[in-house]
């Protein structure tokens, strides 16, 4: 099944304000619970070291400080899903954070997180996509989220992200058509600031555009590590990568742009973390890189959403490094694809491998679902 053939699906709807949307992930997925605190407890045990490290402690109880005066929704909505996952919500607070302190502390992570993301002007819009190569306990606790908040002056936002995280936790889109996903991209250039995780959240909630965005992200600043593609409903797409000192931007009123899991812009280069035991995932990286410029090139200008889809689908062949992976040499897994239409303001997610799972249609209005399916 290709995605225009996708079947309507309905994602968790989380309305209220951010506390009351925190508590409706466990009160709608009651099951999940075991999942998410087993997700929780692993992957706090596995950054044990770096978490433990004084430096990190500085850190982190500097990044609780930043985030409550800074992005106070954020720190309410852990504390609802703390509150109904029955989690510490200090232990909610380190798991979001145990990529940081892996950097600072420059721990080899045991599981090598990927990803690969890219976004494509069409005739009305931009279509954004992504792989979402990830902790194989976070396979069964995906989940499509849509939020609406009172607060947020009727614009809502659709995410592809974990049970047991807040907001946009790995891709989504907002009811204006701006859409956003991130890759990981470990670094050397680390400070307090805005957690990557907590910015794809705020900018669906506060901004229209990319060029909306872009402004907000050169104002703020940043913990640093990872990166991001944008598009919009007027067809401009973006890549940032994130440092703390400085962020790197790649901003086309229409085009291609994409990225996999290091930085690549000049004035961000020298700022790759790189750890011994982190070689074999950071040379897959540079070759995801360099297969996926001449992938989106090859796209034609007519190209849709099901092109897309067989661009994520890709697997390795001679002289060219795929993008859906399965473990093993791949080093990691692709637990979801998602598409989103930035003119149409829906999305197409497959929950697993790309060239296998099913996809599935998800829009911010059941109607609007049901309607593009047929």
């Amino acid at each position: 099944m290709m995605p225009s053939d996708a079947a309507a699906a309905e994602p968790l709807l989380l309305a209220g304000g951010p506390h009351a949307r925190g508590l409706a992930q466990a009160a709608l997925c009651p099951d999940m619970v075991p999942a998410v605190r087993h997700a929780v407890r692993h992957r706090l045990e596995e950054t044990a070291p770096a978490l433990a490290d004084s430096e990190v402690r500085r850190f982190i109880a500097a990044q609780r400080d930043f985030t409550e005066r800074h992005y106070p929704q954020i720190m309410a909505e852990i504390q609802g899903i703390a509150a109904g996952f029955g989690i510490a919500e200090a232990a909610l607070f380190d798991y979001l954070h145990c990529s940081s302190a892996s950097d600072l502390a420059s721990l080899a992570e045991h599981a090598a997180d990927g990803c690969t993301s890219f976004a494509v002007t069409t005739a009305d819009g931009a279509l954004l996509a992504k792989n979402r190569d990830y902790r194989p306990e976070h396979v069964p606790i995906q989940r499509v989220m849509r939020h609406a908040d009172p607060d947020w002056n009727g614009r809502r936002i659709l995410v592809l992200g974990s049970l047991g995280s807040p907001g946009n936790f790995s891709s989504g889109i907002n009811s204006d058509g701006l859409a956003v996903s991130d890759t990981a991209s470990r670094t050397t250039d680390m400070g307090v600031g805005f957690h990557r995780y907590f910015l794809l959240t705020w900018l669906l909630v506060n901004c229209a555009s990319v060029a909306e965005a872009l402004a907000a992200i050169r104002r703020i600043t940043h913990t640093g590590s990872g990166l991001l593609v944008l598009a919009d409903a007027m067809g401009a797409v973006a890549a940032v990568e994130l440092g703390h000192r400085r962020v790197g931007v790649e901003h086309r009123a229409a085009g291609r742009i994409g990225r996999s899991n290091h930085f690549v812009l000049p004035d961000m280069a020298a700022a790759n973390l790189d750890v011994a035991d982190n070689t074999a995932s950071r040379a897959n990286s540079i070759r995801r890189f360099a297969s996926l410029s001449p992938a989106l090139e090859a796209l034609a200008p007519t190209s849709g959403i099901d092109a897309v889809a067989r661009v994520l689908a890709t697997h390795d062949a001679a002289g060219r490094t795929g993008f859906c992976r399965h473990g093993g040499d791949d080093l990691s897994t692709t637990i979801s694809g998602a598409i989103y239409d930035t003119a149409a303001r829906r999305m197409v997610v497959a929950l697993g491998n790309p060239c296998t799972a099913p996809w599935r249609r998800h829009a911010f209005d059941p109607a609007a679902s049901a309607a593009a399916a047929q």
